[in-house]
């Protein structure tokens, strides 16, 4: 039986942009970063050969978000800007004020998707996409 949450992963195309936008963008910390192009980790994601850079970062309450740039087998783009896609999951933040952080999406190279919109009373909610078109849910919860 599932136990917990351990961390969310996103494949990126260019680690150090992503880092960028998770880190000064959105205020998460670096844990850890590394490159491996080990066995178990070829065994671990399904290839015979794997060269893959990892970033592990933190937001304020332990939650982990791990990043993924595959360097053999080269990472492959998918950019999706529809929701209604089979697999385009989403990772769901809270945060203290949903426009500024919209700006900061932008400005670090996401894209904002929508308005926030109050679904119910002190709950305010919006859609975006990092660089690389991961989707990221934004939640301002008060009371």
């Amino acid at each position: 039986m599932v136990t917990g949450h351990w961390h969310s992963g996103f494949v990126v195309e260019d680690m150090d942009r992503s880092v960028r936008f998770y880190t000064d963008g959105l205020g998460l910390s670096m844990v850890r970063s590394y490159q491996t192009d080990s066995t178990p980790a070829a065994q671990v994601l399904g290839y015979d050969k794997v060269d893959v850079k990892v970033a592990v970062l933190e937001m304020k309450d332990g939650s982990a978000v791990e990043l993924l740039q595959y360097v053999e087998p080269h990472t492959l783009a998918r950019q999706i800007s529809e929701r209604h896609v089979i697999a385009s999951a989403h990772l769901a933040m809270l945060v203290d004020d949903v426009a500024a952080v919209l700006e900061r999406v932008v400005e670090y190279g996401g894209t904002r998707r929508n308005d926030p919109a109050e679904t119910e009373p002190g709950t305010i909610l919006t859609y975006a996409q990092d660089p690389d078109g991961n989707w990221l849910e934004f939640a301002q919860i008060k009371g």
